[in-house]
């Protein structure tokens, strides 16, 4: 398991306001698709405000990743594809 480290989620929080209007509707109605239900048997309180920010910054956090991935480097991956 990967544990990033400080450096990435700071870069990822600071990506944030970057992040299209597109991306960030997209990716909380997935979140909502998961569902509140769930969401409590994984230890959550439900679908908070609290739970979708960190959903969203560990999508970034991934994203931040992905980009300085060595391998999606060298296959000529553009980064900005990801972020």
């Amino acid at each position: 398991m990967l544990i990033p480290a400080a450096m990435f989620i700071e870069s990822a929080a600071d990506s944030l306001p970057r992040l299209t209007d597109f991306v960030k509707t997209d990716q909380l109605k997935e979140l909502a698709s998961f569902g509140d239900v769930r969401a409590q048997r994984i230890g959550a309180t439900g679908l908070s405000e609290d739970f979708k920010i960190g959903y969203t910054l560990g999508l970034q956090v991934a994203r931040t990743l992905l980009a300085q991935n060595v391998t999606l480097l060298m296959a000529k991956i553009n980064s900005s594809d990801l972020l």
